[in-house]
């Protein structure tokens, strides 16, 4: 994995339990607490973060707001602090413009929640010093299992110590305080399934054969380039994610234009997009494309690099007939699903 990231060979690498979200999460407990903290709050996960933060009291923390399917301003950071952002927000679409507001001289760490970026995009490893990610995101692997690298500037924090008490399965350093070298080595605490790991090793040989990384960002930009295209030629669809600098290539978050609908048309957003996902599921044609919980009604759709191209242009095809369908249509209320009327009461 470090090899097919290009990670630099000056950074350690492992395995660690509960996917992503245990990687952020141990990134967090045992590196956090010498300096004042900035969060960048740009989708639900790094919300998720901010609020770990100050629950454990890991450090001082000042957050950085916008508006939904923006990224904050980045203008007021103090590089005497920490930081703490996602790379690619899965449930609004966003990602940063770019790091160039990180400075490489900084004396602050950076902590980069990459569940849904790594693979999928560039990532300047100059402005980061730690990157956690899973295994069943971009490569399409099993979940349960993640990883976490830390740069040199992250490896001498873990061993100047000073952190707060570090529950055993979340430790990345030895009782005497050095760097646990074995857990960097392939040594895991609770031992992967062995079908899971046979699965990450075809994963990987799949994103080899391609053509490594460039192969796989170069996928993500074809991906993106047909799902711009469709959009940007469809009256009733737009992005969720207005700032085209910030929206992330592989996590296409989709809203309805209301504008558009004709007269009479002019139902309940979150009932249109209920009722066109249920006819798309009902013939086989998409799954699981619902928005996030906390985002505007409309689609959440997958472009990474284990996604072909042809198929996202199919499923516009798809998009666009079931919105047709579903504008012309009357939908009784007994035809809506309990999960359809949770989606257009909240």
């Amino acid at each position: 994995m470090a090899s097919l990231l290009e990670l630099p060979d000056s950074w350690l690498c492992g395995i660690v339990p509960g996917s992503g979200t245990g990687a952020c999460s141990m990134a967090l407990q045992n590196l956090l607490g010498p300096f004042p903290v900035e969060t960048f709050l740009s989708d639900s996960f790094s919300q998720y973060w901010a609020n770990e933060i100050d629950t454990l009291a890991l450090a001082p923390q000042r957050r950085h707001i916008c508006a939904y399917g923006d990224f904050p301003n980045t203008s007021r950071i103090d590089p005497n602090h920490d930081i703490v952002l996602v790379l690619n927000g899965t449930s609004s679409g966003v990602c940063p413009p770019d790091l160039d507001w990180i400075l490489p001289d900084r004396a602050g760490l950076v902590i980069a929640d990459a569940v849904s970026a790594a693979f999928a995009r560039h990532i300047d490893f100059d402005r980061i010093d730690v990157l956690c990610w899973s295994w069943q995101k971009a490569l399409g692997g099993e979940g349960g299992h993640g990883m976490i690298a830390l740069s040199p500037r992250a490896q001498a924090r873990l061993k100047a110590g000073g952190r707060k008490p570090v529950a055993r399965l979340m430790r990345l350093h030895n009782p005497d305080g050095s760097v646990n070298k074995a857990f960097f080595g392939g040594r895991t605490i609770s031992t992967p399934s062995m079908f899971a790991v046979e699965d990450i090793h075809s994963a990987l040989d799949w994103a080899e054969a391609c053509g490594g990384l460039p192969a796989l960002l170069n996928r993500v930009a074809n991906n993106y380039a047909v799902m711009a295209d469709w959009v940007n030629s469809t009256p009733w669809i737009d992005w969720t994610c207005t700032n085209p600098a910030a929206r992330s290539t592989c996590s296409i978050t989709l809203r309805l234009v209301r504008e558009q609908l004709a007269a009479g048309e002019k139902e309940d957003d979150g009932k249109i997009v209920a009722g066109m996902i249920r006819l798309l599921e009902a013939e086989g044609a998409a799954f699981d494309i619902w928005s996030y919980g906390d985002a505007p009604p409309g689609f959440r759709i997958w472009a990474g690099p284990t996604v072909e191209a042809d198929d996202l242009a199919i499923l516009c095809e798809w998009l666009a007939w079931a919105y047709s369908e579903t504008c012309e249509a009357s939908i009784p209320p007994e035809a809506i699903g309990v999960r359809d009327r949770e989606l257009v009461q909240g």
